[in-house]
């Protein structure tokens, strides 16, 4: 190889390697565990045992911090007022406790400022329940918490029976519906059943694990949308996101199962069939992926984008190098369609060319053309060093970032 080509090459595999991937993790429990003893201080300094309550009375734990910014603050208390409106109207009927597990700003000694912050917050917002400091993060690690705040639902007979990271607006009537249910106040489930479409229970799961999906939260996002095809198992956009989640968590034999599904009971579900292909080509199917994708009608921008380099990778591996070139450079070209029809960079766009551009080149190696090849490649380079900046929100992965979710 070219000295000059070899050494772009090598810097831009070391630039793609180094970007971060999206996180997956969000709590060191699962639904059907056992919680964790907690034993803390109140904010009047006495010793509260959680686990006391565990097995005799359905408990709401919800991890929290104070509001970093004003943006933030209607989104944290939010939370806590949703609880406490439940915890004031319900606890003496149905024996329902909450506990706020604060989490502190910094690890080691609470500073006394601080904490008076807590109490002002706590009495300001008028929340009823008792809030706990979790000093040293002991059981902020113990769970395993990443995101704040986190619901955490221990039913009665001592197992968690829900998880919720985060708190956004999609998953509240989930989030109602569940507090209703630990308590023993839910709607049968048969008569959820018969109820279908977008205001049926089935979907507002869907909804929940969609927007744990686009968090990065793809473990949490298996939770609901078992539930969602429990209640409804004709769901296709269930199967094929729990399709995405699975591949993503390293099951694809269940992931190839979803897309079947999915497509089984929506023919037209062109994201289970672009899905469907990528699993079928990392089985080196080539020959099922090139007659699948050449099947599909195709009119999305972005679609297009996977369809073709998809088709491209198939060449490339069945050395149709020809093919592949032209399959990459029209990818390439759509990209610099949907890029001049934005104000700003995609970034669904950024990463692909990051790709094309790379592989193109390969390519262009083999047919001897070095100036093409260099000349891709610096171009490679730069996309991805400009990309370096905005790489958390950007995952970087050949192919994984190829699956459509919805």
């Amino acid at each position: 190889m070219h000295v000059k080509t070899a050494g772009l090459l090598i810097i831009l595999f070391l630039v793609l390697s180094l970007l971060p991937s999206t996180s997956s993790a969000l709590i060191g429990m699962k639904e059907g565990d056992a919680p964790k003893e907690i034993v803390l201080h109140d904010l009047e300094n006495r010793t509260v045992k959680v686990s006391d309550y565990y097995g005799k009375k359905p408990v709401v734990l919800i991890f929290w911090e104070q509001p970093l910014s004003t943006a933030f603050l209607d989104y944290s208390m939010d939370a806590l007022h949703f609880l406490s409106d439940y915890y004031e109207k319900y606890r003496e009927k149905t024996g329902l406790e909450v506990f706020g597990v604060y989490t502190p700003e910094e690890d080691g000694k609470i500073p006394d400022d601080e904490i008076t912050k807590v109490k002002n917050l706590i009495r300001t917002n008028q929340i009823k329940f008792p809030i706990l400091i979790d000093q040293g993060f002991t059981f902020f690690q113990e769970y395993g918490v990443i995101a704040l705040p986190t619901t955490v639902m221990v039913n009665r007979t001592g197992k968690v029976q829900f998880i919720y990271p985060s708190f956004p607006l999609a998953a509240r009537p989930l989030i109602a519906e569940q507090v209703k249910s630990l308590m023993g106040m839910a709607v049968p489930a048969a008569k959820e059943e018969v109820m279908k479409g977008p205001d049926s229970k089935s979907s507002r799961f869907y909804r929940y694990a969609l927007q744990m999906y686009k968090k990065g939260l793809t473990e949490q996002a298996l939770s609901p949308l078992r539930k969602s095809l429990e209640l409804d198992p004709d769901m296709a956009m269930s199967h094929n996101l729990m399709g995405v989640s699975l591949w993503k968590s390293g099951k694809s034999d269940e992931a190839r199962e979803a897309f079947a599904k999915a497509i089984e009971l929506d023919r037209d579900n062109l994201a289970a069939h672009l899905n469907y292909s990528v699993l079928l080509f990392e089985q080196e199917k080539y020959a099922d992926v090139e007659k699948n994708l050449k099947s599909l009608p195709v009119a999305d921008a972005s679609f297009k984008v996977r369809v073709h380099y998809l088709l491209g990778l198939v060449y490339r591996n069945t050395n149709r190098i020809d093919e592949a070139i032209k399959e990459f450079e029209e990818a390439g070209s759509i990209i610099d369609q949907i890029e001049s029809e934005e104000t700003k960079s995609v970034p669904f766009s950024d990463s692909y060319r990051v790709f094309l551009l790379r592989d193109l080149s390969a390519l262009y190696h083999e047919k001897n053309n070095k100036d093409k090849t260099i000349e891709l490649l610096k171009r490679a380079l730069q996309v991805s060093l400009d990309l370096e900046g905005a790489a958390n929100s950007i995952p970087l992965h050949e192919r994984k970032d190829m699956m459509l979710y919805e």
